[in-house]
């Protein structure tokens, strides 16, 4: 087969990809538009759409820029090429998603879960290193915290970094499922700090938290790894509790529900991006389709 069709081809499966991805882009702003706005006060059980405040339920820093914030995500990328192809290449990830945070609507606050959350937000914060460039005091620091490789023979290799964060200055939009729950989250910051105090008396552990290997554990080490326990304590504590009576309320995401959206656009820029994702996606993708297909056709002596 012939390179030429190979790439007619790969443009062909990206094309159906794009399509079908704009049809779901085109649900999801459907969904957000069918959904009427709830107060707090006035929540009913089930999927609900809720707008307001986010509060802090436990204090949060973005790892990239320190940021204080109730729910973070970031990615670390390198870039790499291997012969005539090159392409970013995931280093490492993480967010926040075990960490909940309160929304406030003037009516009342709800304790919100972000766990596997879809998030629509804009990046906060993007650099690409450069190979002779100099790079940021924060992002070396976390690379040499988090023992991620950034120097070559030739120079520093080239990365990027991203982060996404809500603070408790932005406005948060949250479509999930409102569930009751226990009470055990009154108790999770007790249970955290009694599992770092045992923690602290392992030595296997504050060994594996000094990244560098210095012999020292920076805040920025620790700082890590109390979000780390945090997630296993939370999780714990979710695992314990879901067969038990429950008397709060909580937004998640629950097993019979696919949506739940976390934002910091207002509802009206959500289905206006959401309108542009889903016409580019389905008409962009279907031009693609038909135009791949020709051209495969015609390489093929069809046409």
């Amino acid at each position: 087969m012939k390179r030429e069709t190979l790439y007619f081809l790969a443009f062909f499966c990206l094309g159906v990809w794009s399509f079908f991805w704009g049809f779901k882009r085109l649900r999801r702003k459907r969904l957000i538009e069918n959904i009427p706005t709830s107060t707090i006060r006035g929540l009913a059980l089930g999927l609900v759409e809720l707008t307001g405040k986010p509060k802090k339920k436990a204090l949060l820093k973005s790892p990239l820029t320190k940021t204080d914030c109730v729910l973070y995500r970031y990615t670390v990328e390198r870039y790499e090429q291997r012969g005539k192809s090159s392409r970013w290449v995931m280093v490492t990830q993480g967010n926040s998603f075990y960490c909940p945070f309160l929304l406030d609507d003037g009516t009342g606050q709800i304790l919100v879960f972000p766990k596997d959350a879809e998030l629509i937000l804009p990046v906060d914060y993007e650099f690409v290193t450069g190979f002779f460039g100099s790079t940021p005091a924060n992002l070396v620091e976390f690379m040499q915290n988090n023992g991620i490789s950034y120097q070559g023979f030739l120079g520093n290799h080239k990365m990027r970094f991203r982060e996404w964060h809500i603070t408790e200055y932005d406005d948060a939009y949250v479509l999930g499922t409102a569930n009751k729950a226990n009470d055990f989250m009154n108790n999770h910051q007790e249970n955290l700090i009694k599992r770092l105090s045992e923690l602290k008396k392992d030595h296997n552990f504050m060994k594996e938290t000094d990244k560098n290997s210095d012999g020292n554990v920076s805040q920025d080490e620790w700082d890590a790894a109390v979000f780390r326990v945090e997630q296993e304590v939370l999780q714990k504590e979710l695992e314990e509790n879901k067969n038990n009576d429950v008397t709060d309320v909580i937004i998640s995401k629950t097993e019979g529900e696919k949506s739940f959206i976390i934002s910091d656009q207002s509802q009206k820029d959500l289905t206006f991006k959401l309108g542009t994702q889903a016409a580019m996606g389905v008409f962009g993708g279907g031009a693609l389709v038909l135009f791949m297909l020709y051209l495969l056709l015609a390489s093929l002596g069809i046409f």
